[in-house]
């Protein structure tokens, strides 16, 4: 159910759970004065209670409100990036963030977005907490309509148009003596190497047996279709079947394409990725294979991390 900014900042105001979008993906978003909403956020994508959340503020001003201290470079990341795709771990004063929000830990992630409905509504509402809006594990939602297929037609949708971006934020974390990355995302590690005078190192975290995860993202398996995906570096001749790949490139003859764009253009790749998943389910597709002969950096590293954890079983 579509609903207005009017509509939609009452029923945040009221306690309740809709769907927002932002230029990343949609979110399931809760006010972050309401606990047991947000506690209703883990009951309706089945997310494991450990796996803490996001919480998107409408400044760096805000954030600040709810930060007990800021790691080095802070300013200089959140004017460079913020409002935009970054996010970052943040030590919190933690009676201001509800624990369930953070999964009990002494860290919040936090992140201004630029796209213009969700400022909006940020203003009016004050800071909202709210992970992809999307069942757990599935691929995340990047249209109104794609939030409908998991939580059904009734669920209130802020609708804003198809994502820009089409990929999760990128998460930042301070470890001792640098930033390093948690999350890949819409922003590329290159993108911070400008700001910090390095390019920080990458870290996803583990398998499930190590560390509790520090954000969205880390040590489960996430943005999953139903069906089965084969990743390929090239797509033998012999073979038939659907293939995931790219409109520029042949494949064998009678392979059905579901195609990401240009081999040249990972922006327009990353944009398609869930939407040609999320296809794949609507078309009762059981198996696909996957073109991974693109670059492993820049936002290409990130699409082939979704991908990669998109085949995990």
């Amino acid at each position: 159910m579509r609903v207005t900014l009017e509509q939609a900042c009452d029923l945040l105001k009221s306690g309740l759970v809709i769907a927002v979008p932002t230029e990343t993906v949609y979110g399931l978003a809760a006010s972050i004065d309401f606990p047991n909403a947000i506690q209703d956020i883990f009951r309706l994508k089945g997310r494991p209670a450990d796996n803490p959340l996001i919480v998107h503020a409408a400044s760096v001003e805000e954030v600040a409100e709810y930060v007990r201290e800021k790691p080095p470079h802070f300013e200089k990341l959140a004017s460079s990036f913020w409002p935009g795709p970054m996010t970052l771990i943040l030590p919190v004063i933690e009676e201001e963030v509800p624990a369930v929000a953070r999964a009990g830990l002494p860290t919040a992630a936090f992140r201004v977005p630029v796209h213009p409905l969700t400022l909006q509504l940020l203003q009016e509402t004050g800071p909202l907490v709210m992970p992809s809006a999307n069942l757990s594990g599935k691929p995340s939602a990047t249209s109104a309509q794609h939030v409908e297929e998991d939580f059904g037609s009734g669920f209130s949708v802020l609708d804003g148009g198809s994502c820009q971006k089409g990929m999760e934020s990128t998460i930042l974390c301070w470890k001792g003596s640098e930033w390093v990355i948690i999350r890949l995302g819409a922003l590329p590690p290159e993108a911070f190497f400008p700001v910090l005078g390095y390019l920080p190192q990458v870290n996803l975290g583990g398998n499930g047996q190590q560390e509790r995860p520090l954000c969205p993202g880390q040590l489960y398996r996430h943005y999953a279709p139903n069906a089965k995906l084969t990743l390929l570096e090239s797509i033998p001749q012999e073979r038939q079947g659907v293939v995931i790949g790219f409109s520029d490139r042949t494949y064998p003859k009678g392979c059905r394409l579901y195609p990401l764009g240009s081999s040249k253009d990972p922006e327009a790749a990353a944009h398609q990725l869930y939407a040609v998943l999320r296809q794949l389910d609507a078309d009762g597709i059981q198996e696909a294979m996957v073109d991974m002969n693109f670059p492993a950096q820049g936002l290409w590293l990130t699409l082939r991390e979704r991908l990669q954890k998109a085949a995990r079983v």
